[in-house]
């Protein structure tokens, strides 16, 4: 049976943190251990309650990889694409073949990418 020690909390402090556990189906205990568990993990400061929340920080973060991947489309897939192409028309038909096999990966390459959610 584990040992228990008592934290000291004002009755305002104590009856909020009693309705968290009822919102959360804990017991005290359990959210408690939650709670400590929570900021060790997240390495969360308690005093700053105006801390960025983790979920806006990765939408953030999404939105900034997706507008990095179209950029980087903008500027290297469409151009390197175009570049193939004037190569592969350069040296006439015996790079045709190639020329449709190298358009259909890069046309796979573009859509994969699901830039337009």
């Amino acid at each position: 049976m584990p040992k228990y020690k008592t934290v000291n909390a004002s009755e305002h402090d104590f009856a909020n943190f009693e309705q968290l556990a009822n919102a959360y189906g804990l017991t005290n205990t359990a959210l408690f251990a939650a709670m400590v568990n929570y900021f060790k993990v997240t390495k969360a400061d308690p005093r700053d309650p105006k801390a960025d929340n983790p979920t806006d920080a990765i939408k953030a973060l999404d939105k900034r990889l997706v507008s990095f991947i179209k950029e980087q489309e903008k500027k290297l897939l469409v151009p390197m694409k175009e570049a193939i192409f004037n190569i592969a028309s350069s040296e006439g038909m015996t790079r045709r073949s190639d020329l449709r096999i190298v358009h259909r990966d890069v046309k796979k390459i573009i859509t994969g990418l699901n830039l337009d959610e």
